[in-house]
């Protein structure tokens, strides 16, 4: 008589021949497998594989443009809010993500795990900006300074702290004109080269007209709040002639 025991413990190892068949060779005790190459994550998730230009396009289209707009409507909305209030704080906050986020996508090298300018180039050695001392310190407040719960998180408000925001802002705009001007037309979405032909004086205006951010993918349910989406992926509005 067969009893439940030794029917699950058959299946049990009926499942671990398939998985091993699945996986390939299980290592040796006392070896490591790496798991973080591209190639072992394209083969354990399609979405690590190398985008197509298609889907550069529409990734540029929603997610570049996102980061972009995104930078450049919370510098715009700071200076309407009293310094120190959450609304001001909020935004200073998105300001530092958005521009560490862009700071990384323009300079940093090509990573399987991230989108980088590089992608969007037909010869990714064509983009290779030099990141300058003060866009690399830049980069280092927008990563720690947005954190309060790190070793060397300055306390108060010293001068150092100040955000010169028009400064930043001037300075990715460089960077991000330049890159538009050099891409590969196959990658990188028209409007995201629209948007970065504009004078500086009416990439507000742009914005305004063309981009809107739309809560679409998650939800936080707060017993005394309503609904609210964590994410904000971007969406262009085609407007008719």
């Amino acid at each position: 008589m067969v009893t439940k025991t030794a029917r699950r413990d058959a299946a049990r190892g009926q499942r671990a021949v398939t998985w091993k068949k699945r996986q390939g060779p299980i290592a040796e005790p006392g070896t490591s497998v790496c798991l973080t190459s591209p190639t072992a994550l394209a083969s354990l998730d399609p979405m690590a594989a190398p985008l197509t230009d298609q889907q550069l396009l529409q990734y540029s289209e929603e997610h570049l443009m996102h980061e972009l707009s995104m930078l450049w409507e919370t510098a715009d909305a700071l200076p309407r809010h009293k310094a120190g209030s959450v609304e001001y704080t909020a935004l200073l906050e998105s300001f530092a993500t958005h521009l560490r986020n862009l700071i990384e996508f323009f300079f940093f090298a090509e990573d399987s795990d991230y989108v980088r300018a590089k992608h969007l180039f037909d010869h990714p050695a064509a983009w290779s900006p030099k990141k300058t001392p003060e866009m690399d310190k830049l980069h280092g407040r927008a990563s720690n300074e947005v954190s309060h719960l790190i070793t060397r998180r300055i306390s108060g408000n010293p001068p150092e702290k100040d955000w010169h925001i028009t400064q930043i802002l001037g300075e990715i705009e460089t960077v991000a004109r330049d890159f538009a001007a050099k891409a590969s037309d196959k990658k990188l979405h028209s409007k995201i080269r629209e948007f970065l032909k504009q004078p500086s004086k009416e990439m507000l205006v742009w914005i305004g007209n063309n981009v809107t951010h739309s809560n679409v993918a998650s939800y936080i349910i707060v017993s005394t709040f309503p609904s609210v989406s964590v994410s904000t992926p971007t969406q262009i509005i085609l407007k008719k002639p």
